[in-house]
């Protein structure tokens, strides 16, 4: 299946903040704008296929998600130290060809993942009740 299908990009409202977050964390113009073209390119690589080499599935230790959809989180080096280790979490919908990008940060923010309930609030605002696909929040 990898590769096979066209997928859909949606952000949610924590991707963009923690995005914002980490980009501030970057002293120079520079580096910013590197971090955006880093970040950028591998958005653009698991729209191409969602299950990188680098991903995972995620488990959810006892968080639930509408069926049909996998949790993801993608691990990337873009410097050294805690600081540079680059975790994306990510939902994948095959049916439905959409990735839902839900959080982006450090190894050193968040030594193994944010906190259960965090996770919760995020998965839960991925989902509003209405369960419609709002597309127009695209990266």
């Amino acid at each position: 299946m990898a590769g096979s299908n066209l997928f859909s990009l949606e952000t949610t409202d924590n991707f963009n903040r923690s995005f914002r977050k980490l980009g501030k964390s970057y002293k120079s113009k520079s580096q910013q704008t590197e971090f955006a073209n880093i970040v950028s390119d591998y958005i653009s690589r698991i729209v191409d296929n969602p299950y990188l080499s680098e991903s995972r599935d995620e488990p959810l230790s006892g968080l639930k998600i509408p069926e049909g959809w996998t949790f993801q989180k993608l691990a990337f080096t873009i410097a050294k130290g805690a600081s540079g280790q680059i975790r994306l979490m990510y939902l994948v919908n095959e049916d439905l060809g959409v990735i839902r990008v839900l959080w982006i940060y450090t190894h050193e923010q968040f030594a193994k993942r944010p906190s259960n309930k965090d996770l919760k609030d995020v998965i839960d605002e991925a989902f509003p009740e209405d369960n419609s696909i709002d597309i127009s929040n695209v990266f």
